[in-house]
């Protein structure tokens, strides 16, 4: 599989696209806001063909970018079932602080149709087999997305778990308990890839060995 990365300057998301050996199609995760021209330039200089996106949940950083991806490309977007009543209403979802800071982003935002993305779901498309694994307690929908093709996998941690460190528990909707079961099911993945929704990638096993929340 290739990886290609681009960052949404609004928090610094990581907007991925990734596609199966010997496949022109590809799919996207994640769409942080202005993420669409990044992408855009991979998908011309890699001369791809965008057939889906998948979030790995619902939080304002993560989707705001839906706008301008769905205006380029008509292409259906999956999403944990608990979040999508985040896509509502973006800005209020968060704190107040939050809320603030997100108001000029969300003047023009009209709610795309999204998919339901169930815990155990395997969706095959563009040669890859994505399956997702509810991951609750960062958000309720949290999804952590196992990717595979030609017997290698990967796996997307959106704000599950970073190198060195896991998502925060405190903006609504976060659960602490619902996270430690989550880390719990995170121990029994097998050693492959992390690209996480912010910051560097890693592999499961070396934060199972080094990140102090494990």
């Amino acid at each position: 599989m290739d990886v290609f990365a681009t960052r949404a300057e609004f928090l610094d998301v990581n907007c991925y696209a990734v596609r199966a050996e010997g496949e022109d199609g590809c799919i996207f995760i994640d769409s942080g806001f202005d993420c669409a021209p990044g992408l855009a330039e991979i998908v011309a200089e890699e001369e791809l063909e965008p057939r889906a996106v998948f979030l790995t949940h619902g939080h304002p950083d993560h989707i705001l970018g839906l706008t301008n991806v769905l205006a380029r490309w008509n292409i259906p977007v999956h999403l944990g079932g608990p979040d999508h009543y985040r896509l509502a209403k973006p800005a209020e979802t968060l704190s107040p602080q939050f809320a603030q800071m997100l108001a000029p982003l969300v003047q023009d935002w009209t709610a795309p149709e999204v998919n339901h993305l169930g815990d155990g779901q395997t969706i095959e498309v563009a040669g890859l087999t994505i399956t997702a694994v509810a991951a609750p307690g960062h958000t309720e929908g949290s999804t952590l997305l196992r990717v595979r093709a030609d017997g290698e996998e990967i796996i997307f941690t959106g704000d599950v778990v970073f190198a060195g460190a896991i998502g925060r528990v405190d903006l609504p909707g976060g659960d602490a308990s619902a996270m430690a079961e989550s880390l719990r099911e995170f121990r029994t993945l097998p050693d492959v890839p992390i690209y996480p929704g912010h910051g560097p990638g890693s592999r499961v096993g070396h934060e199972l060995a080094t990140n102090p929340f494990f």
